[in-house]
């Protein structure tokens, strides 16, 4: 997840998204109130993939898209859904070529890199807010922690995918839906996975599964600048430049949305209140490195970071 360059046709996370945000929490107490919020905008009865990120001016980009945008200049435009499957399939080569993964269904095998940091087009997300939240705010040892965070809620209600013929195969699954426009228009898809590792029980895991976004010509509507029935939309390769899937953004102020409403909502964190908020979490949820990572990767990992930031060896 990395800051957009700047340049004339790049929009940052914090362009797309802050205008939805609210104000924003600077305490425990205004955490709790802010999660709520999202709550009552949702309804109770809706289930809610969230996602923490430590720094509110991230965009919301898979790590394959973020490396495929990455490599291109500012006036290059954004890859689409053709150029992301395109990679998928060359890693997927490159795996069941030269490792003994042939006979491992391709959604494990995205599961498995996630864990180890390899570039997939999933997203992670908890069922726990509290646990996003503890991502948002997690200890960096540098620059990062005086910089806000971020959360999302997606409502993802009747959006599960379940292991059956077309999710439970070797190939691909969406390798024809790139051409089917609804993959890359519709809502992200919640995966919950089976416990493939120590992370995903412990992190109430799920992963976010969606093309990249595309709208039919004059119908970006879905992608107003900030709230409200009139003003500019953004164009389809800034949505791209922001997010690597489809979101449909609302402001957490309000009644309660319509039950078909399926909205993205977000949340920023002031980069002052990160502290005390990780105590919280920690003191009365016991949230902290070892419970979040709980194997061997993560321990090692943890290690590494304390030891390199001086953090452990003061």
């Amino acid at each position: 997840m990395s800051k957009l360059a700047k340049g004339s046709n790049r929009v940052r996370g914090a362009d797309f998204f802050g205008p939805w945000e609210g104000n924003p929490v600077t305490s425990w107490e205004s955490a709790l109130s802010e999660i709520e919020s999202v709550f009552k905008r949702t309804g109770r009865q809706r289930a809610v993939g969230w996602r923490g990120q430590v720094d509110a001016r991230w965009s919301l980009h898979s790590g394959l898209y973020r490396r495929l945008l990455d490599a291109r200049s500012a006036l290059q435009p954004a890859p689409e859904e053709d150029d992301l499957l395109r990679a998928e399939e060359k890693i997927a080569h490159f795996v069941r070529g030269n490792w003994r993964f042939d006979q491992m269904p391709y959604l494990e095998l995205l599961a498995n890199l996630q864990h180890f940091r390899g570039p997939t087009r999933m997203l992670d997300v908890s069922l726990s807010p509290l646990v996003a939240l503890w991502f948002a705010v997690e200890e960096q040892h540098g620059e990062l922690d005086s910089a806000d965070g971020r959360i999302f809620a997606f409502d993802v209600t009747n959006r599960r995918v379940q292991l059956d013929e077309k999710w439970n195969t070797f190939d691909i699954p969406w390798r024809e839906s790139g051409r089917n426009t609804r993959w890359c228009r519709d809502l992200p898809l919640l995966w919950r996975p089976p416990s493939y590792n120590e992370r995903i029980p412990a992190q109430q895991s799920g992963f976010l599964l969606a093309g990249v976004p595309k709208v039919y010509g004059g119908q970006n509507a879905r992608y107003r600048k900030a709230p409200g029935t009139s003003g500019e939309f953004w164009r389809i390769d800034e949505v791209r430049r922001a997010t690597s899937l489809s979101t449909k953004m609302v402001d957490r102020s309000g009644k309660a949305l319509q039950q078909d409403a399926e909205p993205t909502l977000t949340i920023r964190i002031a980069a002052e209140a990160k502290a005390g908020i990780r105590r919280r979490l920690e003191r009365d949820y016991g949230y902290n490195p070892a419970t979040m990572y709980p194997d061997l990767f993560g321990m090692a990992a943890e290690v590494r970071r304390a030891v390199d930031s001086a953090a452990l060896l003061k």
